[in-house]
């Protein structure tokens, strides 16, 4: 019977076993040695099956077929086997394992009539690789001998998974002379993963034996910290460091600001020898556009031609990024056009920079002919489109787009915000929460930013409590978001009790707050926010001195309006532009010092625009100074024939002065070019619509 179950018949012939295995495996001419003929006897064959040699050789196809992912292959040879042994099984068991077939290979850990160490350690793996940890943990507690393989497997799953206080306990329990460095190293992996950099360092400082990989994990987990002087420390330590190693510390150095050190730490690298590999040179291109370091970008640009990368994809993209960055879109589009290969980030890449230096019709050329697009494709240029304030184009493409990530919604939210669309922001933020999608920071502040424009207190107060339930208060943007919100809706007390929990004080917050007080003419409020951000090391930008003069103006404050215009160029280096002096002839002009205001005018270092003599038309309106109004009235007629406003105030000044040739003469002039004073409006809500 055994020999019946052995040699299948085949045309109604029995085949000799060596004929079987060549069947059964599938084997291709080539013949298998045999130091004497086998004889087909049911001895004989028992020998066969029993050979050392030959068994091994069934092992190694199994294992073969489930690298190459063939399984019924692997599994044909495993039933067809005369005899197996351990091995034969966990080849099997393995073969499932690392095809996914976590399932199947339970099954066979469950029938094999004995167990070794690697098959539990295979089966435990699979599980862990199938991130089922307490299968893995089950399996690992009734484990009857473990080994280091079999510990560290359970501590790389509970790490990866971010199960650290389960890791560590393995950890303890494992034989000390076991865990360096692997089962060291995953814990290690694990707490600085969770950015317990402090634990992590606990782990390393006890490990007797570090490998490279020790030392290049803190590095890396250090740099990755913002710590980088203690990463330096640790890496001049290394006795051994390899690519990695350096990679991770210029990027550490990148990452924090500190180029000048990460690119000497690239020559460095040179000259010591090591092998440059793309993700080092990607970071250092990286660094190059971000700090705007372009002769240094065209250094490493050659020296990677030199290397042998010039058609490495990856580098090429790297490369486009830095010199779009950098606003040398000719030589983007160059490296673009000699790229043998281009891939989608090939055409972002340059899209995103003709879109950021406010060629749309290039970036819109280079959309059309793209191959295929993907998400970050069709939101660029709905970004470039909004930047252009062309609403209908960015509105067509994002409803043409075939799927709409977060990302998307943003850039449409944040265009109609941008664009003063602030109804339908709001409206297509409702549709974005209806396709259940999670509305991120961005979008959050965008919505903020048109509620504040239309000034309707109860839905930001609405969607105020939706930030909260998402647990999104203490986000910065989102901060600064809602205390301008709050100024603008006239909510102060609201607006500074949020303000006042802002953990770390940003300038755009401080902005907020100090432009909602000047609005409301709070203006020693104001100066105290000012001088607040001033001793928490806030430092003001041209903005924060816009609100400061607005208040100043508002509230009459001529002496301390002067001391913060200066201050803007002694202490700040701050160049005032045409708000600053608009606010400054506002300033002086209300308070009847239009003589003042005049000479300022004269003195500024550039042009006056139409702002600054509107504010002083206003000054001689407010004082009955007909000469600086006739003045400030003609610069407008010049700069903005357009504006009606300054014949209308003129005239009327004409008109009270009594003197009637000229008010008819100008009211003529005024209907000739067919001008008219723009209307004044106001909104009101109707069941809640706008």
């Amino acid at each position: 019977m055994l020999k019946e179950k052995l040699s299948p018949r085949v045309s109604g012939k029995h085949l000799s076993f060596p004929a079987f295995l060549r069947l059964s495996l599938g084997y291709s001419g080539v013949p298998l040695q045999s130091p004497s003929p086998i004889p087909e006897s049911r001895t004989s064959i028992s020998c066969f099956t029993k050979t050392g040699r030959y068994l091994m050789f069934l092992n190694s196809e199994i294992t073969n077929h489930g690298r190459n992912g063939n399984l019924d292959e692997a599994r044909m040879v495993f039933d067809q086997m005369p005899f197996r042994d351990v091995v034969s099984w966990t080849a099997m068991l393995t073969a499932y394992a690392g095809n996914g077939q976590v399932v199947k290979a339970r099954e066979v850990f469950d029938e094999m009539p004995t167990r070794n160490t690697a098959s539990w350690n295979a089966m435990i793996s699979a599980y862990v690789h199938d991130l089922n940890l307490s299968e893995a943990f089950e399996l690992f507690m009734r484990m009857p001998r473990k080994n280091v393989i079999s510990y560290g497997a359970m501590i790389t799953g509970f790490a990866k998974s971010g199960m650290l206080r389960e890791a560590e306990e393995v950890y303890k329990k494992m034989p000390p002379s076991w865990r360096d460095p692997v089962a060291s190293n995953a814990l290690i992996y694990g707490y600085l993963r969770n950015r317990e950099v402090e634990e992590a360092a606990r782990v390393f400082n006890a490990m007797v034996m570090k490998d490279v990989i020790s030392w290049s994990s803190m590095v890396d987990g250090y740099c990755k910290n913002g710590r980088v002087f203690d990463a330096r420390e640790m890496f001049e330590e290394m006795p051994v460091r390899n690519v990695v190693t350096w990679t991770a510390m210029i990027h550490g150095y990148v990452k924090v600001g500190m180029w000048g050190d990460g690119l000497m730490m690239f020559s460095r690298m040179r000259r010591e020898g090591i092998m440059i590999n793309s993700t080092t040179l990607a970071i250092v291109l990286d660094g190059c556009a971000e700090f705007g370091r372009s002769s240094e970008g065209i250094q490493i640009h050659g020296f990677i031609i030199r290397m042998g990368f010039g058609s490495d994809i990856f580098l090429c993209n790297s490369i486009i990024a830095m010199y779009s960055r950098a606003g040398w879109m000719l030589a983007a589009r160059t490296v673009f056009e000699n790229m043998p290969m281009k891939d989608v980030v090939s055409w972002n890449s340059l899209i995103t920079g003709y879109v950021q230096h406010d060629d749309i019709e290039e970036a819109n050329v280079l959309f059309e002919e793209m191959p295929e697009k993907d998400a970050v494709t069709w939101t660029s240029m709905v970004v470039g489109f909004s930047k252009r304030g062309w609403i209908r184009e960015s509105v067509r493409l994002f409803e043409a787009m075939p799927e709409k990530d977060d990302v998307a919604w943003t850039a449409m939210i944040s265009c109609f915000a941008g664009n003063g669309e602030y109804v339908r922001a709001f409206q297509l933020f409702q549709c974005m929460l209806q396709e259940g999608l999670r509305p991120n920071p961005l979008v959050l502040s965008s919505v903020l930013s048109a509620l504040s424009g239309l000034a309707i207190l109860q839905q930001g107060v609405q969607v105020h409590a939706f930030i909260v339930k998402m647990e999104l208060e203490f986000d910065s943007s989102i901060q600064s978001s809602l205390v301008s919100m709050y100024a603008k809706c006239a909510s102060l007390t609201d607006a500074y009790q949020i303000f006042s929990n802002i953990s770390e004080l940003n300038i755009i917050a401080v902005n907020s707050m100090i432009t909602g007080f000047a609005q409301h003419g709070l203006a020693k409020e104001a100066l105290r926010v000012f001088k607040e951000a001033e001793a928490n090391g806030c430092t003001p930008n041209h903005v924060t001195f816009l609100g400061i003069l607005s208040a100043c103006s508002c509230a009459g404050f001529v002496e301390e309006g002067y001391h913060y215009f200066k201050l803007m160029d002694s202490c700040y280096s701050i160049e005032p532009g045409p708000d600053h002096y608009t606010c400054m002839v506002d300033l002086l002009g209300r308070a009847g010092m239009l003589k003042e205001a005049l000479d300022l005018i004269n003195s500024m270092p550039f042009d006056p625009n139409a702002a600054i003599w509107g504010a002083l038309l206003n000054a001689g309106k407010v004082h009955s100074d007909l000469n600086i109004a006739k003045l400030a009235a003609q610069r407008l007629f010049e700069l903005d024939p357009g504006n009606a406003t300054a014949y209308a105030v003129l005239s009327n000044m004409y008109s009270l002065a009594g003197m009637k040739e000229n008010e008819e003469e100008l009211r003529i002039t005024q209907r000739t070019r067919g001008l008219r004073k723009n209307p004044g409006y106001s909104w009101i809500a109707l069941d809640k619509q706008c």
